[in-house]
């Protein structure tokens, strides 16, 4: 019963902040942040919050600024939307697993570029 509850409550966190992040945190610098995971402790005091740049990770130094700068009025609209007693602290990391499967993706593509090449020089001869 315990996970399932603490997967309802990060599953509306993990709404709530990506909606808040598009809707009403105007910093430019976390403009294309997009919440990819969310990981509550099991007493509820930490939320390790996975996120991801939409578009590449030009400025991850400035993105990771941005999202320290609007964790307290990211809180205090947990605090204001969800049911909780203890409201989490916000641990913002940055979720490198969407650039690798893009680099997995990008040598798969040359490879296959490449086999192609060979394929369509041989049957020239």
């Amino acid at each position: 019963m315990k996970e399932k509850h603490k997967g309802r409550a990060e599953e509306t966190i993990h709404k709530l902040l990506a909606e808040l992040l598009v809707r009403r945190v105007k910093d430019p610098r976390v403009a294309n942040v997009s919440i990819t995971y969310v990981n509550l402790s099991k007493d509820y005091s930490v939320a390790k919050i996975r996120y991801n740049i939409v578009g590449g990770s030009d400025d991850l130094d400035a993105v990771s600024r941005g999202l320290e700068s609007c964790k307290g009025f990211l809180r205090s609209q947990i605090r204001r939307n969800i049911r909780m007693r203890i409201i989490p602290e916000l641990v913002f990391e940055y979720d490198s697993s969407l650039d690798r499967a893009m680099a997995i993706e990008d040598l798969i593509h040359k490879i296959q570029d490449e086999r192609q090449e060979r394929e369509g020089g041989q049957n020239d001869e």
